[in-house]
């Protein structure tokens, strides 16, 4: 009898472990892996499931063949569906946990999940401890579980495939993205009855890449820019303005290039601005692309 809540104590002792490991800096990515699943996959759903039902008990001797199944809150369960319902119940909670860490400020971290299963399987240890010690709750014993061969074959296909699934979102590394940079040429707001455009860079390379801008109006060069230099992940952005004429279509055209390849243009984008005048104040001019 002393020894009744081992298990549950057991539950309370590895969540708090996974929680303060997620607290140290600088820790292994395997160990925490090792202490993490069995907070994924188990413990949330064992002590929730010890919280709501109990054991059940060797059966007596009876001619009965058939024994009507009973599943109800508080009734006794057997082995092998106290090992589906820990499994089935920590996945679910996880998904719950998922969305409602999605929604909130926090986010979904690392610390934030491992604090949030922690928390929850605690919770529902101490609610089952609480429970076995009030009448029929309380067990001396924990019945030898009996498995068939078919339901082993099982639950090991579905524990590999859980540790299947973590390798390849944690431990395999992510694919290489190749490098690229985007470049863009929007309109903007006119300015003073002159058109205005946007040129916008952002480096997605993997090293700093020095630029070269060239900003062609109608196959005239009217601005140039020698030398941007973008580390990873860094923007640039330049306002130009246009003087326009009424009833007149301008074609923009800027050309981005790589100083480690000055002549060849690496991007090469188009903007074709169409201006009028307005209908009731003649000196407004309107810029439309």
């Amino acid at each position: 009898m002393r020894f009744k809540n081992i298990d549950l104590i057991g539950a309370i002792g590895l969540a708090a472990i996974n929680i303060v490991w997620q607290l140290i800096p600088g820790r292994s990515l395997a160990i925490g892996i090792v202490l993490g699943l069995p907070l994924v996959l188990v413990l949330p759903g064992y002590t929730l499931t010890q919280a709501l039902f109990r054991r059940q008990p060797a059966p007596e001797p009876s001619s009965d063949l058939i024994l009507a199944p009973s599943l109800k809150i508080g009734q006794p369960i057997g082995t092998v569906d106290y090992i589906i319902l820990s499994l089935g119940l920590s996945l679910a909670i996880d998904v719950l946990v998922g969305f409602t860490l999605n929604v909130l400020p926090m986010g979904l971290r690392g610390q934030t999940w491992t604090i949030a299963l922690g928390s929850l399987s605690t919770l529902f240890a101490l609610c089952a401890i609480y429970r076995r010690r009030n009448g029929p709750l309380n067990s001396g014993r924990i019945p030898r579980p009996r498995i068939t061969t078919y339901q082993s074959i099982l639950m090991g296909l579905a524990i590999l495939l859980a540790i299947g699934a973590v390798w390849f979102s944690i431990v395999r590394p992510p694919a290489t993205q190749a490098d690229f940079t985007q470049f863009w040429m929007l309109p903007s707001k006119q300015v003073n009855n002159n058109c205005v455009i946007q040129i916008g860079v952002q480096s997605n390379e993997s090293a700093p890449i020095t630029y070269r801008i060239v900003v062609k109006i109608n196959d005239i060069q009217v601005n140039t820019w020698p030398s941007v230099v973008l580390a990873p992940q860094e923007k640039w952005e330049q306002s130009v303005t246009i003087k326009a004429e009424a009833a007149a279509s301008i074609d923009a055209e800027a050309q981005l290039y790589r100083t480690d390849e000055p002549n060849s243009i690496y991007r090469d984008v188009h903007l074709t601005i169409h201006t009028a005048r307005a209908s009731k104040i003649g000196q407004e001019q309107l810029c439309s692309s």
